[in-house]
């Protein structure tokens, strides 16, 4: 991994001008670095998401916006079902149990 990222930039360079990772591959292993191509996409993958890393952590700390009381919504895992079954017009599940005169 470490020989890999000493090499990093000029393997972005040629990845932006539009060289294949099979090519870079075989420059690597020409240049002295013993690599598979297995490994160098694994690490290629973990560079990238190494970049990225640090901002997507940021957007989840944002606070939740507050309601008028000025206190974060609760949680609720249904909220998504219960707003498509208010856009439902057809059908609507019955509440409760079914009538005996239902049951087969």
């Amino acid at each position: 991994m470490a020989q890999l990222r000493a090499f990093w930039p000029q393997v972005q360079e040629a990845l932006k001008a539009g060289h294949t990772l099979r090519l870079i591959h075989k420059r690597l292993n020409m240049a002295g670095v013993p690599i598979s191509y297995k490994l160098l996409s694994l690490y290629r993958g973990r560079i990238e998401r190494g970049k990225k890393g640090p901002a997507r952590s940021a957007s989840q700390n944002t606070p939740l916006p507050l309601t008028p009381h000025g206190t974060p919504p609760a949680f609720d895992p249904l909220a998504n079902f219960r707003a498509q079954e208010q856009k439902r017009k057809d059908w609507k599940y019955p509440s409760g149990p079914p009538g005996e005169s239902k049951l087969i």
